[in-house]
C-alpha cells in the first residue's frame, strides 16, 4: 500500500465509513494550512501528520 491507501484506510476505521472518511479527508483544515489531508499524504512527513490527527480523532479530540 502507497500513503494514501493507507490513510483512506486509517480513516474508515477511525470514521466507521467510507462516505465519512473520503468527506474528512477531501476538506481542507486549518491544521493543515489550508490543505486537504489526501493533499499531504504523498510523502511520509504529509502521510505522519495526517496519521497523527487521525489517532486524535479516534481518542475523541477534534482537529
Amino acid at each position: 500500500m502507497n500513503y494514501v491507501e493507507l490513510i483512506q484506510h486509517q480513516a474508515k476505521l477511525v470514521f466507521g465509513n467510507k462516505a465519512k472518511a473520503d468527506s474528512w479527508l477531501t476538506q481542507p483544515k486549518n491544521t493543515f494550512g489550508g490543505s486537504t489531508p489526501l493533499e499531504l499524504t504523498h510523502d511520509e512527513t504529509g502521510y505522519e501528520l495526517v496519521k497523527a490527527e487521525l489517532e486524535k480523532l479516534s481518542h475523541g479530540f477534534a482537529c
